[in-house]
């Protein structure tokens, strides 16, 4: 599996391949800490690889890949949804419940992005 179609997904709004990356990676029983860093990406799309790869490491209870630690926080403000730039209360959400590990890295989302039933 590679990261970067799950970053391109989030950064293109495509929820539906997003969320079947993640299915996808429980069902296969993904190591995060053995994930390869992502090529071919911009310094926006490292840094929501690294939350990314963070956030979901965490949920899993693992630990997430080592290259995570020298990616730098996104050069500008990144929105994983679509409509929290127009939609006042989602854009709160995201700016003060999002996951933390994407806000540190200037990238917001609801708190339940990615979550798989």
């Amino acid at each position: 599996m590679e990261l970067r179609e799950l970053v391109r997904a989030l950064l293109t709004y495509d929820a539906l391949t997003a969320r079947q990356w993640v299915a996808d990676s429980i069902r296969q029983g993904l190591v995060w800490a053995l994930l390869p860093q992502p090529t071919e990406l911009d310094a926006v799309g490292m840094g929501v690889a690294a939350g990314i790869a963070e956030l979901l490491a965490a949920r899993a209870g693992q630990d997430p890949p080592p290259w995570v630690q020298a990616v730098e926080v996104a050069p500008a403000q990144v929105w994983l949804v679509k409509a929290a730039r127009t939609m006042p209360r989602l854009r709160q959400l995201c700016e003060r419940e999002g996951p933390e590990v994407l806000r540190r890295r200037g990238i917001l989302a609801p708190p339940e992005l990615l979550t798989v039933a």
